[in-house]
């Protein structure tokens, strides 16, 4: 599968390196360290330092052929013109798009080429209405009209993966650790967290993963 991730910042960044071990990647980005830094770690991973709002970077980054646009920027209007542009011009079958500011969620449609929207915040929300037991896995939400749901893991005092950085942690093929919530606080995931007793860790992963996903991050 030909994936373009526009924005490589730390959910860019984790996101091309799950992706590339079986897919072909490319990631967008006017920052030429992130750029740099993602070259370096990923390897395999074509890294493209332009505005991905320009049609001529989404052109040169293979989008007629691509398979999947996932535009994970900071800026809303920006992941709304790569998501329209991506959908209208080039016809991309699948284009994912990340909300920053929730007021803004309204707009994340498919007249605007969003096929799948991702808000952290109702991300949050979500983790604290549900009632979860230690070590238990939820299933907090399934992504629109696919086989890909977002999951919450409490990490019991006997979890294999406690005291471990998560650049060390085995994950399942296609999973993505979005945040890490500790005595109410939410954490942005970095290679070296190292995770906790009590942990609560959202994952984005394919549904039949969560067996696997339980059985790396839950008990021993």
């Amino acid at each position: 599968m030909k994936v373009i991730i526009a924005g490589g910042g730390v959910v860019g960044s984790f996101l091309a390196r799950i992706l590339h071990e079986k897919n072909e990647v490319t990631v967008i980005d006017q920052n030429k360290e992130k750029c740099a830094l993602i070259s370096t770690e990923r390897g395999a991973v074509r890294t493209i330092c332009e505005d991905a709002c320009e049609p001529w970077v989404l052109e040169f980054a293979g989008i007629d052929d691509a398979d999947l646009m996932v535009a994970v920027t900071g800026d809303d209007e920006d992941n709304l013109v790569i998501s329209y542009l991506s959908k209208y011009e080039y016809d991309v079958p699948k284009v994912i798009s990340r909300v920053n500011n929730p007021k803004n969620r309204w707009l994340f449609t498919p007249s605007w080429g969003v096929d799948v929207e991702v808000s952290t915040p109702d991300i949050i929300a979500k983790i604290i209405e549900e009632e979860t037991t230690l070590g238990e896995v939820v299933t907090v939400m399934k992504l629109q009209a696919s086989d890909v749901s977002l999951v919450e893991i409490t990490l019991p005092d006997d979890a294999s993966a406690l005291g471990k950085p998560l650049s060390e942690v085995a994950l399942p093929p296609e999973t993505l650790i979005v945040t890490v919530v500790r005595e109410d606080a939410m954490m942005v995931p970095k290679a070296d967290t190292v995770l906790r007793e009590g942990d609560k860790v959202l994952a984005v992963t394919n549904i039949q993963n969560k067996t696997d996903l339980e059985s790396m991050l839950g008990h021993r």
